[in-house]
């Protein structure tokens, strides 16, 4: 009777520690901005811990962040188009939801610059080669008929900061950014030529990265973190002052003006349903670099069956109700 018990307590003790790791995850996110609010929202909310799974949040710069979990240091990312030039090269990663499917950000030109046209023969600046900033830069003038590299000369910045003081001294004639530094740009005199946010661009913005071994082992604690991350979307669109003060702490910044005006420009941007389309990947395939691209489907990046079967339980229709 005693070893039975003792037999039960061990196998609860087991069950418990395995229950335990199961839902724990590391994860990690790759810029400092608005468009990471979702996972800003979901910790500083408690929204993981909510929904039953200990996240482990850190922050680790661009490309970086997907060479982490590359190494499987990192379990899941918050991570940009950086993830498919991984996945080209043959990393065993996958997107399983989508983030943000198009590009969120504005052209500031100089006073002199009337039109896109008038770029003709200019230096435009973006942040860095391959970033968000470079493909946006390069989607938008072709789409106003002038060849990037040939018609406009494209600098890299390293960082909006720098993109900002570039066309503000006359470094560049204009250049891609988003708030707060926007509000930098319009005080100065630059002027928004195009806002490319409403041009609405299919394009991996964003998105939630893993792996299939995960999706396979680690299913719930998967769907527990993505359950806290279509809720944070939901806080975000209806309630200002959590997602601002979550914003406040992540980006270090306390200026309400500048934190209204990230609050304003990512609000309305995310999705409801954060399931990964084949458009997006597609237009970063198409601007890829590597010929593999040209090879490789959009759906063998992403797997969308566990977004799925949180919308089928009903979960994301609830949490937008209120």
């Amino acid at each position: 009777m005693q070893i039975g018990t003792l037999a039960i307590a061990v196998f609860t003790i087991m069950t418990q520690t395995a229950s335990a790791q199961e839902l724990n995850l590391r994860a990690v996110y790759n810029a400092i901005s608005g468009v990471m609010a979702p996972i800003w929202v979901a910790a500083d909310a408690r929204l993981f811990t909510k929904h039953g799974v200990h996240v482990d949040v850190k922050y680790l710069a661009a490309t970086s962040a997907v060479q982490a979990m590359v190494g499987s240091g990192e379990e899941v990312g918050f991570v940009g188009n950086q993830g498919i030039d991984a996945k080209i090269e043959g990393a065993d990663l996958v997107y399983i939801a989508s983030g943000l499917p198009t590009f969120v950000f504005q052209i500031y030109a100089r006073p002199e610059i009337k039109t896109i046209a008038d770029l003709k023969g200019k230096v435009f600046t973006v942040t860095q080669p391959a970033a968000s900033t470079d493909y946006a830069s390069r989607i938008v003038l072709r789409k106003n008929g002038l060849e990037p590299d040939k018609d406009v000369r494209i600098m890299y910045a390293q960082d909006t900061t720098n993109v900002f003081n570039s066309v503000n001294v006359g470094n560049a004639a204009a250049g891609i950014l988003g708030a707060p530094m926007s509000i930098k740009a319009k005080a100065a005199g630059l002027k928004m030529m195009v806002n490319i946010a409403e041009l609405k661009i299919p394009f991996l913005f964003t998105g939630i990265m893993s792996s299939p071994k995960l999706v396979r082992e680690r299913n719930g604690a998967l769907t527990a973190f993505l359950r806290a991350y279509i809720e944070s979307m939901a806080v975000i669109r209806r309630d200002r002052e959590t997602t601002v003060k979550a914003i406040g702490r992540f980006l270090k910044l306390t200026n309400r003006e500048a934190l209204d005006s990230v609050y304003d420009e990512y609000k309305d941007v995310f999705p409801v349903t954060p399931l990964m389309t084949a458009a997006e990947i597609k237009a970063v395939l198409d601007v890829s670099k590597s010929p593999k691209a040209k090879t490789m489907k959009p759906e063998e990046f992403f797997d969308k069956s566990i977004v799925q079967k949180i919308q089928a339980s009903g979960f994301i229709e609830q949490v937008n109700k209120h």
